[in-house]
């Protein structure tokens, strides 16, 4: 009798096990056929090497996310039925102990298969001749230890989530709605900013943010950054909030309230202002996506219609039935609707200062055009430092204030610019422009606009002349560090390509490309010609204290484009005997074929691109023109149009068809043909 009144209670945990067991077990073998089955019996020629076992299959990530769930509505099921819940709670057991029972069956159920996984993988990289994936015992712990801390904290907040919810079904999809929310904060609310707010830096961090606060969202970059030992440790602090507030929560909730929606007055309210705010943002990113072009009324109704179907929907919920009328329903509604109005409006309010606020000269220390840069290591992202990219140069500062100081007060159509962005459209004049300042008070300010350029063209221009501005957006600093080679690879026939490994080579290479980037016109800038070729420079650390020192930064690259413009670069490759091996003459073709191509979609921007099937496969059956003249040939060697964004238009796609060697595929506009295309294109 003693001891079925202490928390271990063998007839509780016995009755669990017997009933609820299979699940447990199912866990097993779905982890053991994800892991170290999988992992035995890959075969890769050349193996793999690893940093963490989400690499190898992140197949079992699904599984941390959904068998802790389904373990604890199958524990718990006794608390959401009316008859079982009065049947438990009348045996002779404190809930505590009742609680403790479940939540420790459901410890082992959950962490025993885990670690068998765990045990059976490292047997399985111990007596692996051949691996096909190379990784460390560090990297088996690691997986064990996060497995097991993102499982408990699913069950957990399963659980927690449980005491407020009287129902499974809904109790299991508010913890992936938990979840998500943070997906449709920062996904959908920064849409609505960014279709109202002036300047809103959208996309500057919202991945960031989602990864970090939404662990659904985090699985899925698992494999690319394994959880460090602060992520796993904020888990786990989170846990134990939650076991705690299971507690809590199951001492003051009722045992009638089982099969209701949601348990707690005060978490009524809550519930009802989540649903509702949710399909607000979701209907009006949803009409606004669908609206007419210079239609502001339809997101404006899509989230009206959003607050109305998310209020009754959360009544409908909470009250199990569409008889949801009474006297108070309205005064509610708008109360909610209010608090939801004023959190839409506050942000994107012009009185708050945010669209209109560009900081004095007095108050700027440096700034920063085009955002962070970021590195590939080991197959990470991983961002660079940002001092070299900030620049305090006063004249530069000056440009980047005034050009800032025009877009706050020009009149830009904001919201037409936000649809054509979001539905993968763009005007092919438009300016991206990302400003970073650092003030004197220590914070940082950033603005993000669309611009067309021909609008700011001075003041853009003003920008773009200096070395500040050029050596930032074309990354001159890998120019500054050490490089083991320097490849070249013709834009027009990617077989054409050569290699710098002379020390001489490279550093003259270096700096005259460095030289001719710094000074670019700003019509150089603009240029909607395509490179001569493209350029990328590997980087090293060749003495061993760099090497010591950069453990984490292995070689990688840097790629830039070699322009027409260059002229001095192009005088230096003949110099040393490189440009022919990069050049296809007019002899390596033995054709040219024309196809026109009409863009009529008013107001529906679309990129156009060297389409191989346009002329291949004569998609619109227009007519074809084909001419071996040479001058013609040469012509269009020397020039090609890149992809750009338009609704009206006429476009050639071409085809030099090659002697040997792949064929050529390029487009230029109407008005860049000479008189000899024209001629043939008009006679023929």
């Amino acid at each position: 009798m003693i001891f079925n009144r202490l928390f271990c209670n063998r007839g509780i945990l016995i009755q669990n096990f017997r009933q609820h067991g299979w699940i447990g077990i199912l866990f097993l073998v779905t982890l053991l056929f994800s892991l170290p089955l999988y992992i035995g019996t890959q075969y890769i020629e050349v193996p793999l090497e690893i940093t963490s076992l989400f690499q190898a299959n992140e197949i079992h990530l699904v599984f941390a996310l959904t068998f802790p769930v389904a373990i604890a509505l199958l524990l718990f099921r006794y608390i959401q039925t009316g008859a079982p819940a009065d049947l438990y709670h009348s045996l002779p057991l404190q809930r505590k102990h009742l609680l403790t029972m479940n939540l420790l069956t459901g410890y082992v159920m959950i962490l025993l298969p885990i670690w068998i996984t765990t045990g059976i993988t490292g047997w399985v990289w111990a007596v692996l001749d051949q691996p096909s994936y190379i990784f460390s015992g560090h990297d088996i712990w690691m997986w064990g230890v996060t497995m097991s801390i993102f499982s408990l904290f699913m069950f957990t907040l399963t659980v927690a989530v449980g005491m407020c919810i009287g129902q499974s079904i809904l109790q299991g999809l508010t913890v992936f709605g938990l979840i998500l929310i943070p997906v449709i904060f920062w996904g959908v609310y920064e849409l609505h900013l960014q279709r109202y707010l002036l300047g809103f830096t959208y996309n500057n961090s919202s991945n960031f943010n989602m990864e970090k606060t939404s662990l659904l969202f985090r699985m899925s970059s698992m494999g690319y950054y394994p959880p460090e030992w602060g992520e796993l440790g904020i888990y786990a602090a989170i846990t134990c909030i939650l076991f705690v507030l299971c507690y809590v929560l199951y001492a003051r909730r009722h045992v009638e309230s089982a099969t209701q929606a949601i348990t707690f007055r005060i978490v009524k309210p809550i519930f009802r202002f989540g649903f509702m705010f949710t399909l607000v943002l979701l209907g009006g990113a949803y009409f606004t996506r669908i609206a007419p072009e210079g239609s502001g009324v339809w997101g404006i109704f899509g989230y009206l219609l959003g607050g109305v179907v998310g209020y009754i929907g959360a009544e409908m919920i909470i009250r199990k039935t569409w008889l949801i009328w009474s006297s108070r329903l309205l005064p509610r509604f708008a109360v909610y609707g209010i608090v939801v109005g004023l959190i839409l409006y506050i942000p994107v309010a012009d009185w708050n200062g945010y669209a209109n606020n560009v900081p004095s000269k007095e108050n700027v220390q440096m700034v920063r055009l085009g955002g962070d840069h970021y590195i590939y290591v080991n197959d990470k992202s991983v961002k660079l430092d940002d001092s070299p990219f900030y620049s305090d140069t006063p004249g530069y500062v000056d440009a980047v204030l005034a050009l800032h100081q025009k877009i706050v007060h020009s009149d830009l159509p904001l919201l037409e610019r936000v649809r054509n962005q979001n539905s993968g459209q763009n005007r092919s004049n438009d300016e991206y422009v990302l400003i970073d300042y650092q003030l004197n008070n220590g914070k940082t300010m950033t603005r993000r606009y669309q611009i067309p350029e021909e609008e700011f063209r001075q003041e853009l221009a003003e920008v773009k002349q200096w070395e500040d501005y050029k050596s930032t957006t074309y990354d001159t600093y890998a120019l500054d560090e050490d490089v083991r080679s320097i490849g070249i690879r013709s834009s027009l026939n990617s077989e054409r390509k050569v290699f710098i490994s002379d020390p001489k080579l490279i550093r003259e290479f270096k700096e005259l490309l460095k030289s001719e980037i710094l000074n670019q016109t700003y019509e150089d800038q603009l240029s909607s010609w395509e490179s001569f070729a493209s350029i990328e420079v590997y980087q090293d650390y060749l003495d061993e204290a760099s090497s010591k020192e950069n453990l984490d930064r292995p070689s990688h690259s840097v790629s830039y484009q070699f322009k027409a413009s260059y002229g001095r670069l192009m005088e230096w490759l003949k110099q040393n005997n490189l440009y022919d091996q990069l050049t296809v003459s007019a002899e390596d073709m033995a054709s040219a074929q024309f196809v026109k191509q009409e863009i009529d979609n008013p107001g529906k921007y679309r990129m156009v691109y060297p389409e191989p099937n346009f002329v291949d496969v004569n998609i619109d059956g227009n007519r074809q023109v084909a001419t071996k003249n040479k001058k013609i040939i040469s012509d269009l060697l020397l020039r090609q149009r890149t992809g750009f964004y338009t609704d009206q238009d006429t476009v050639y796609q071409i085809k030099l068809n090659s002697v040997r060697g792949p064929n050529i595929y390029m487009m230029l506009k109407e008005e860049d043909l000479t008189e000899e295309m024209k001629a043939i294109l008009v006679n023929q």
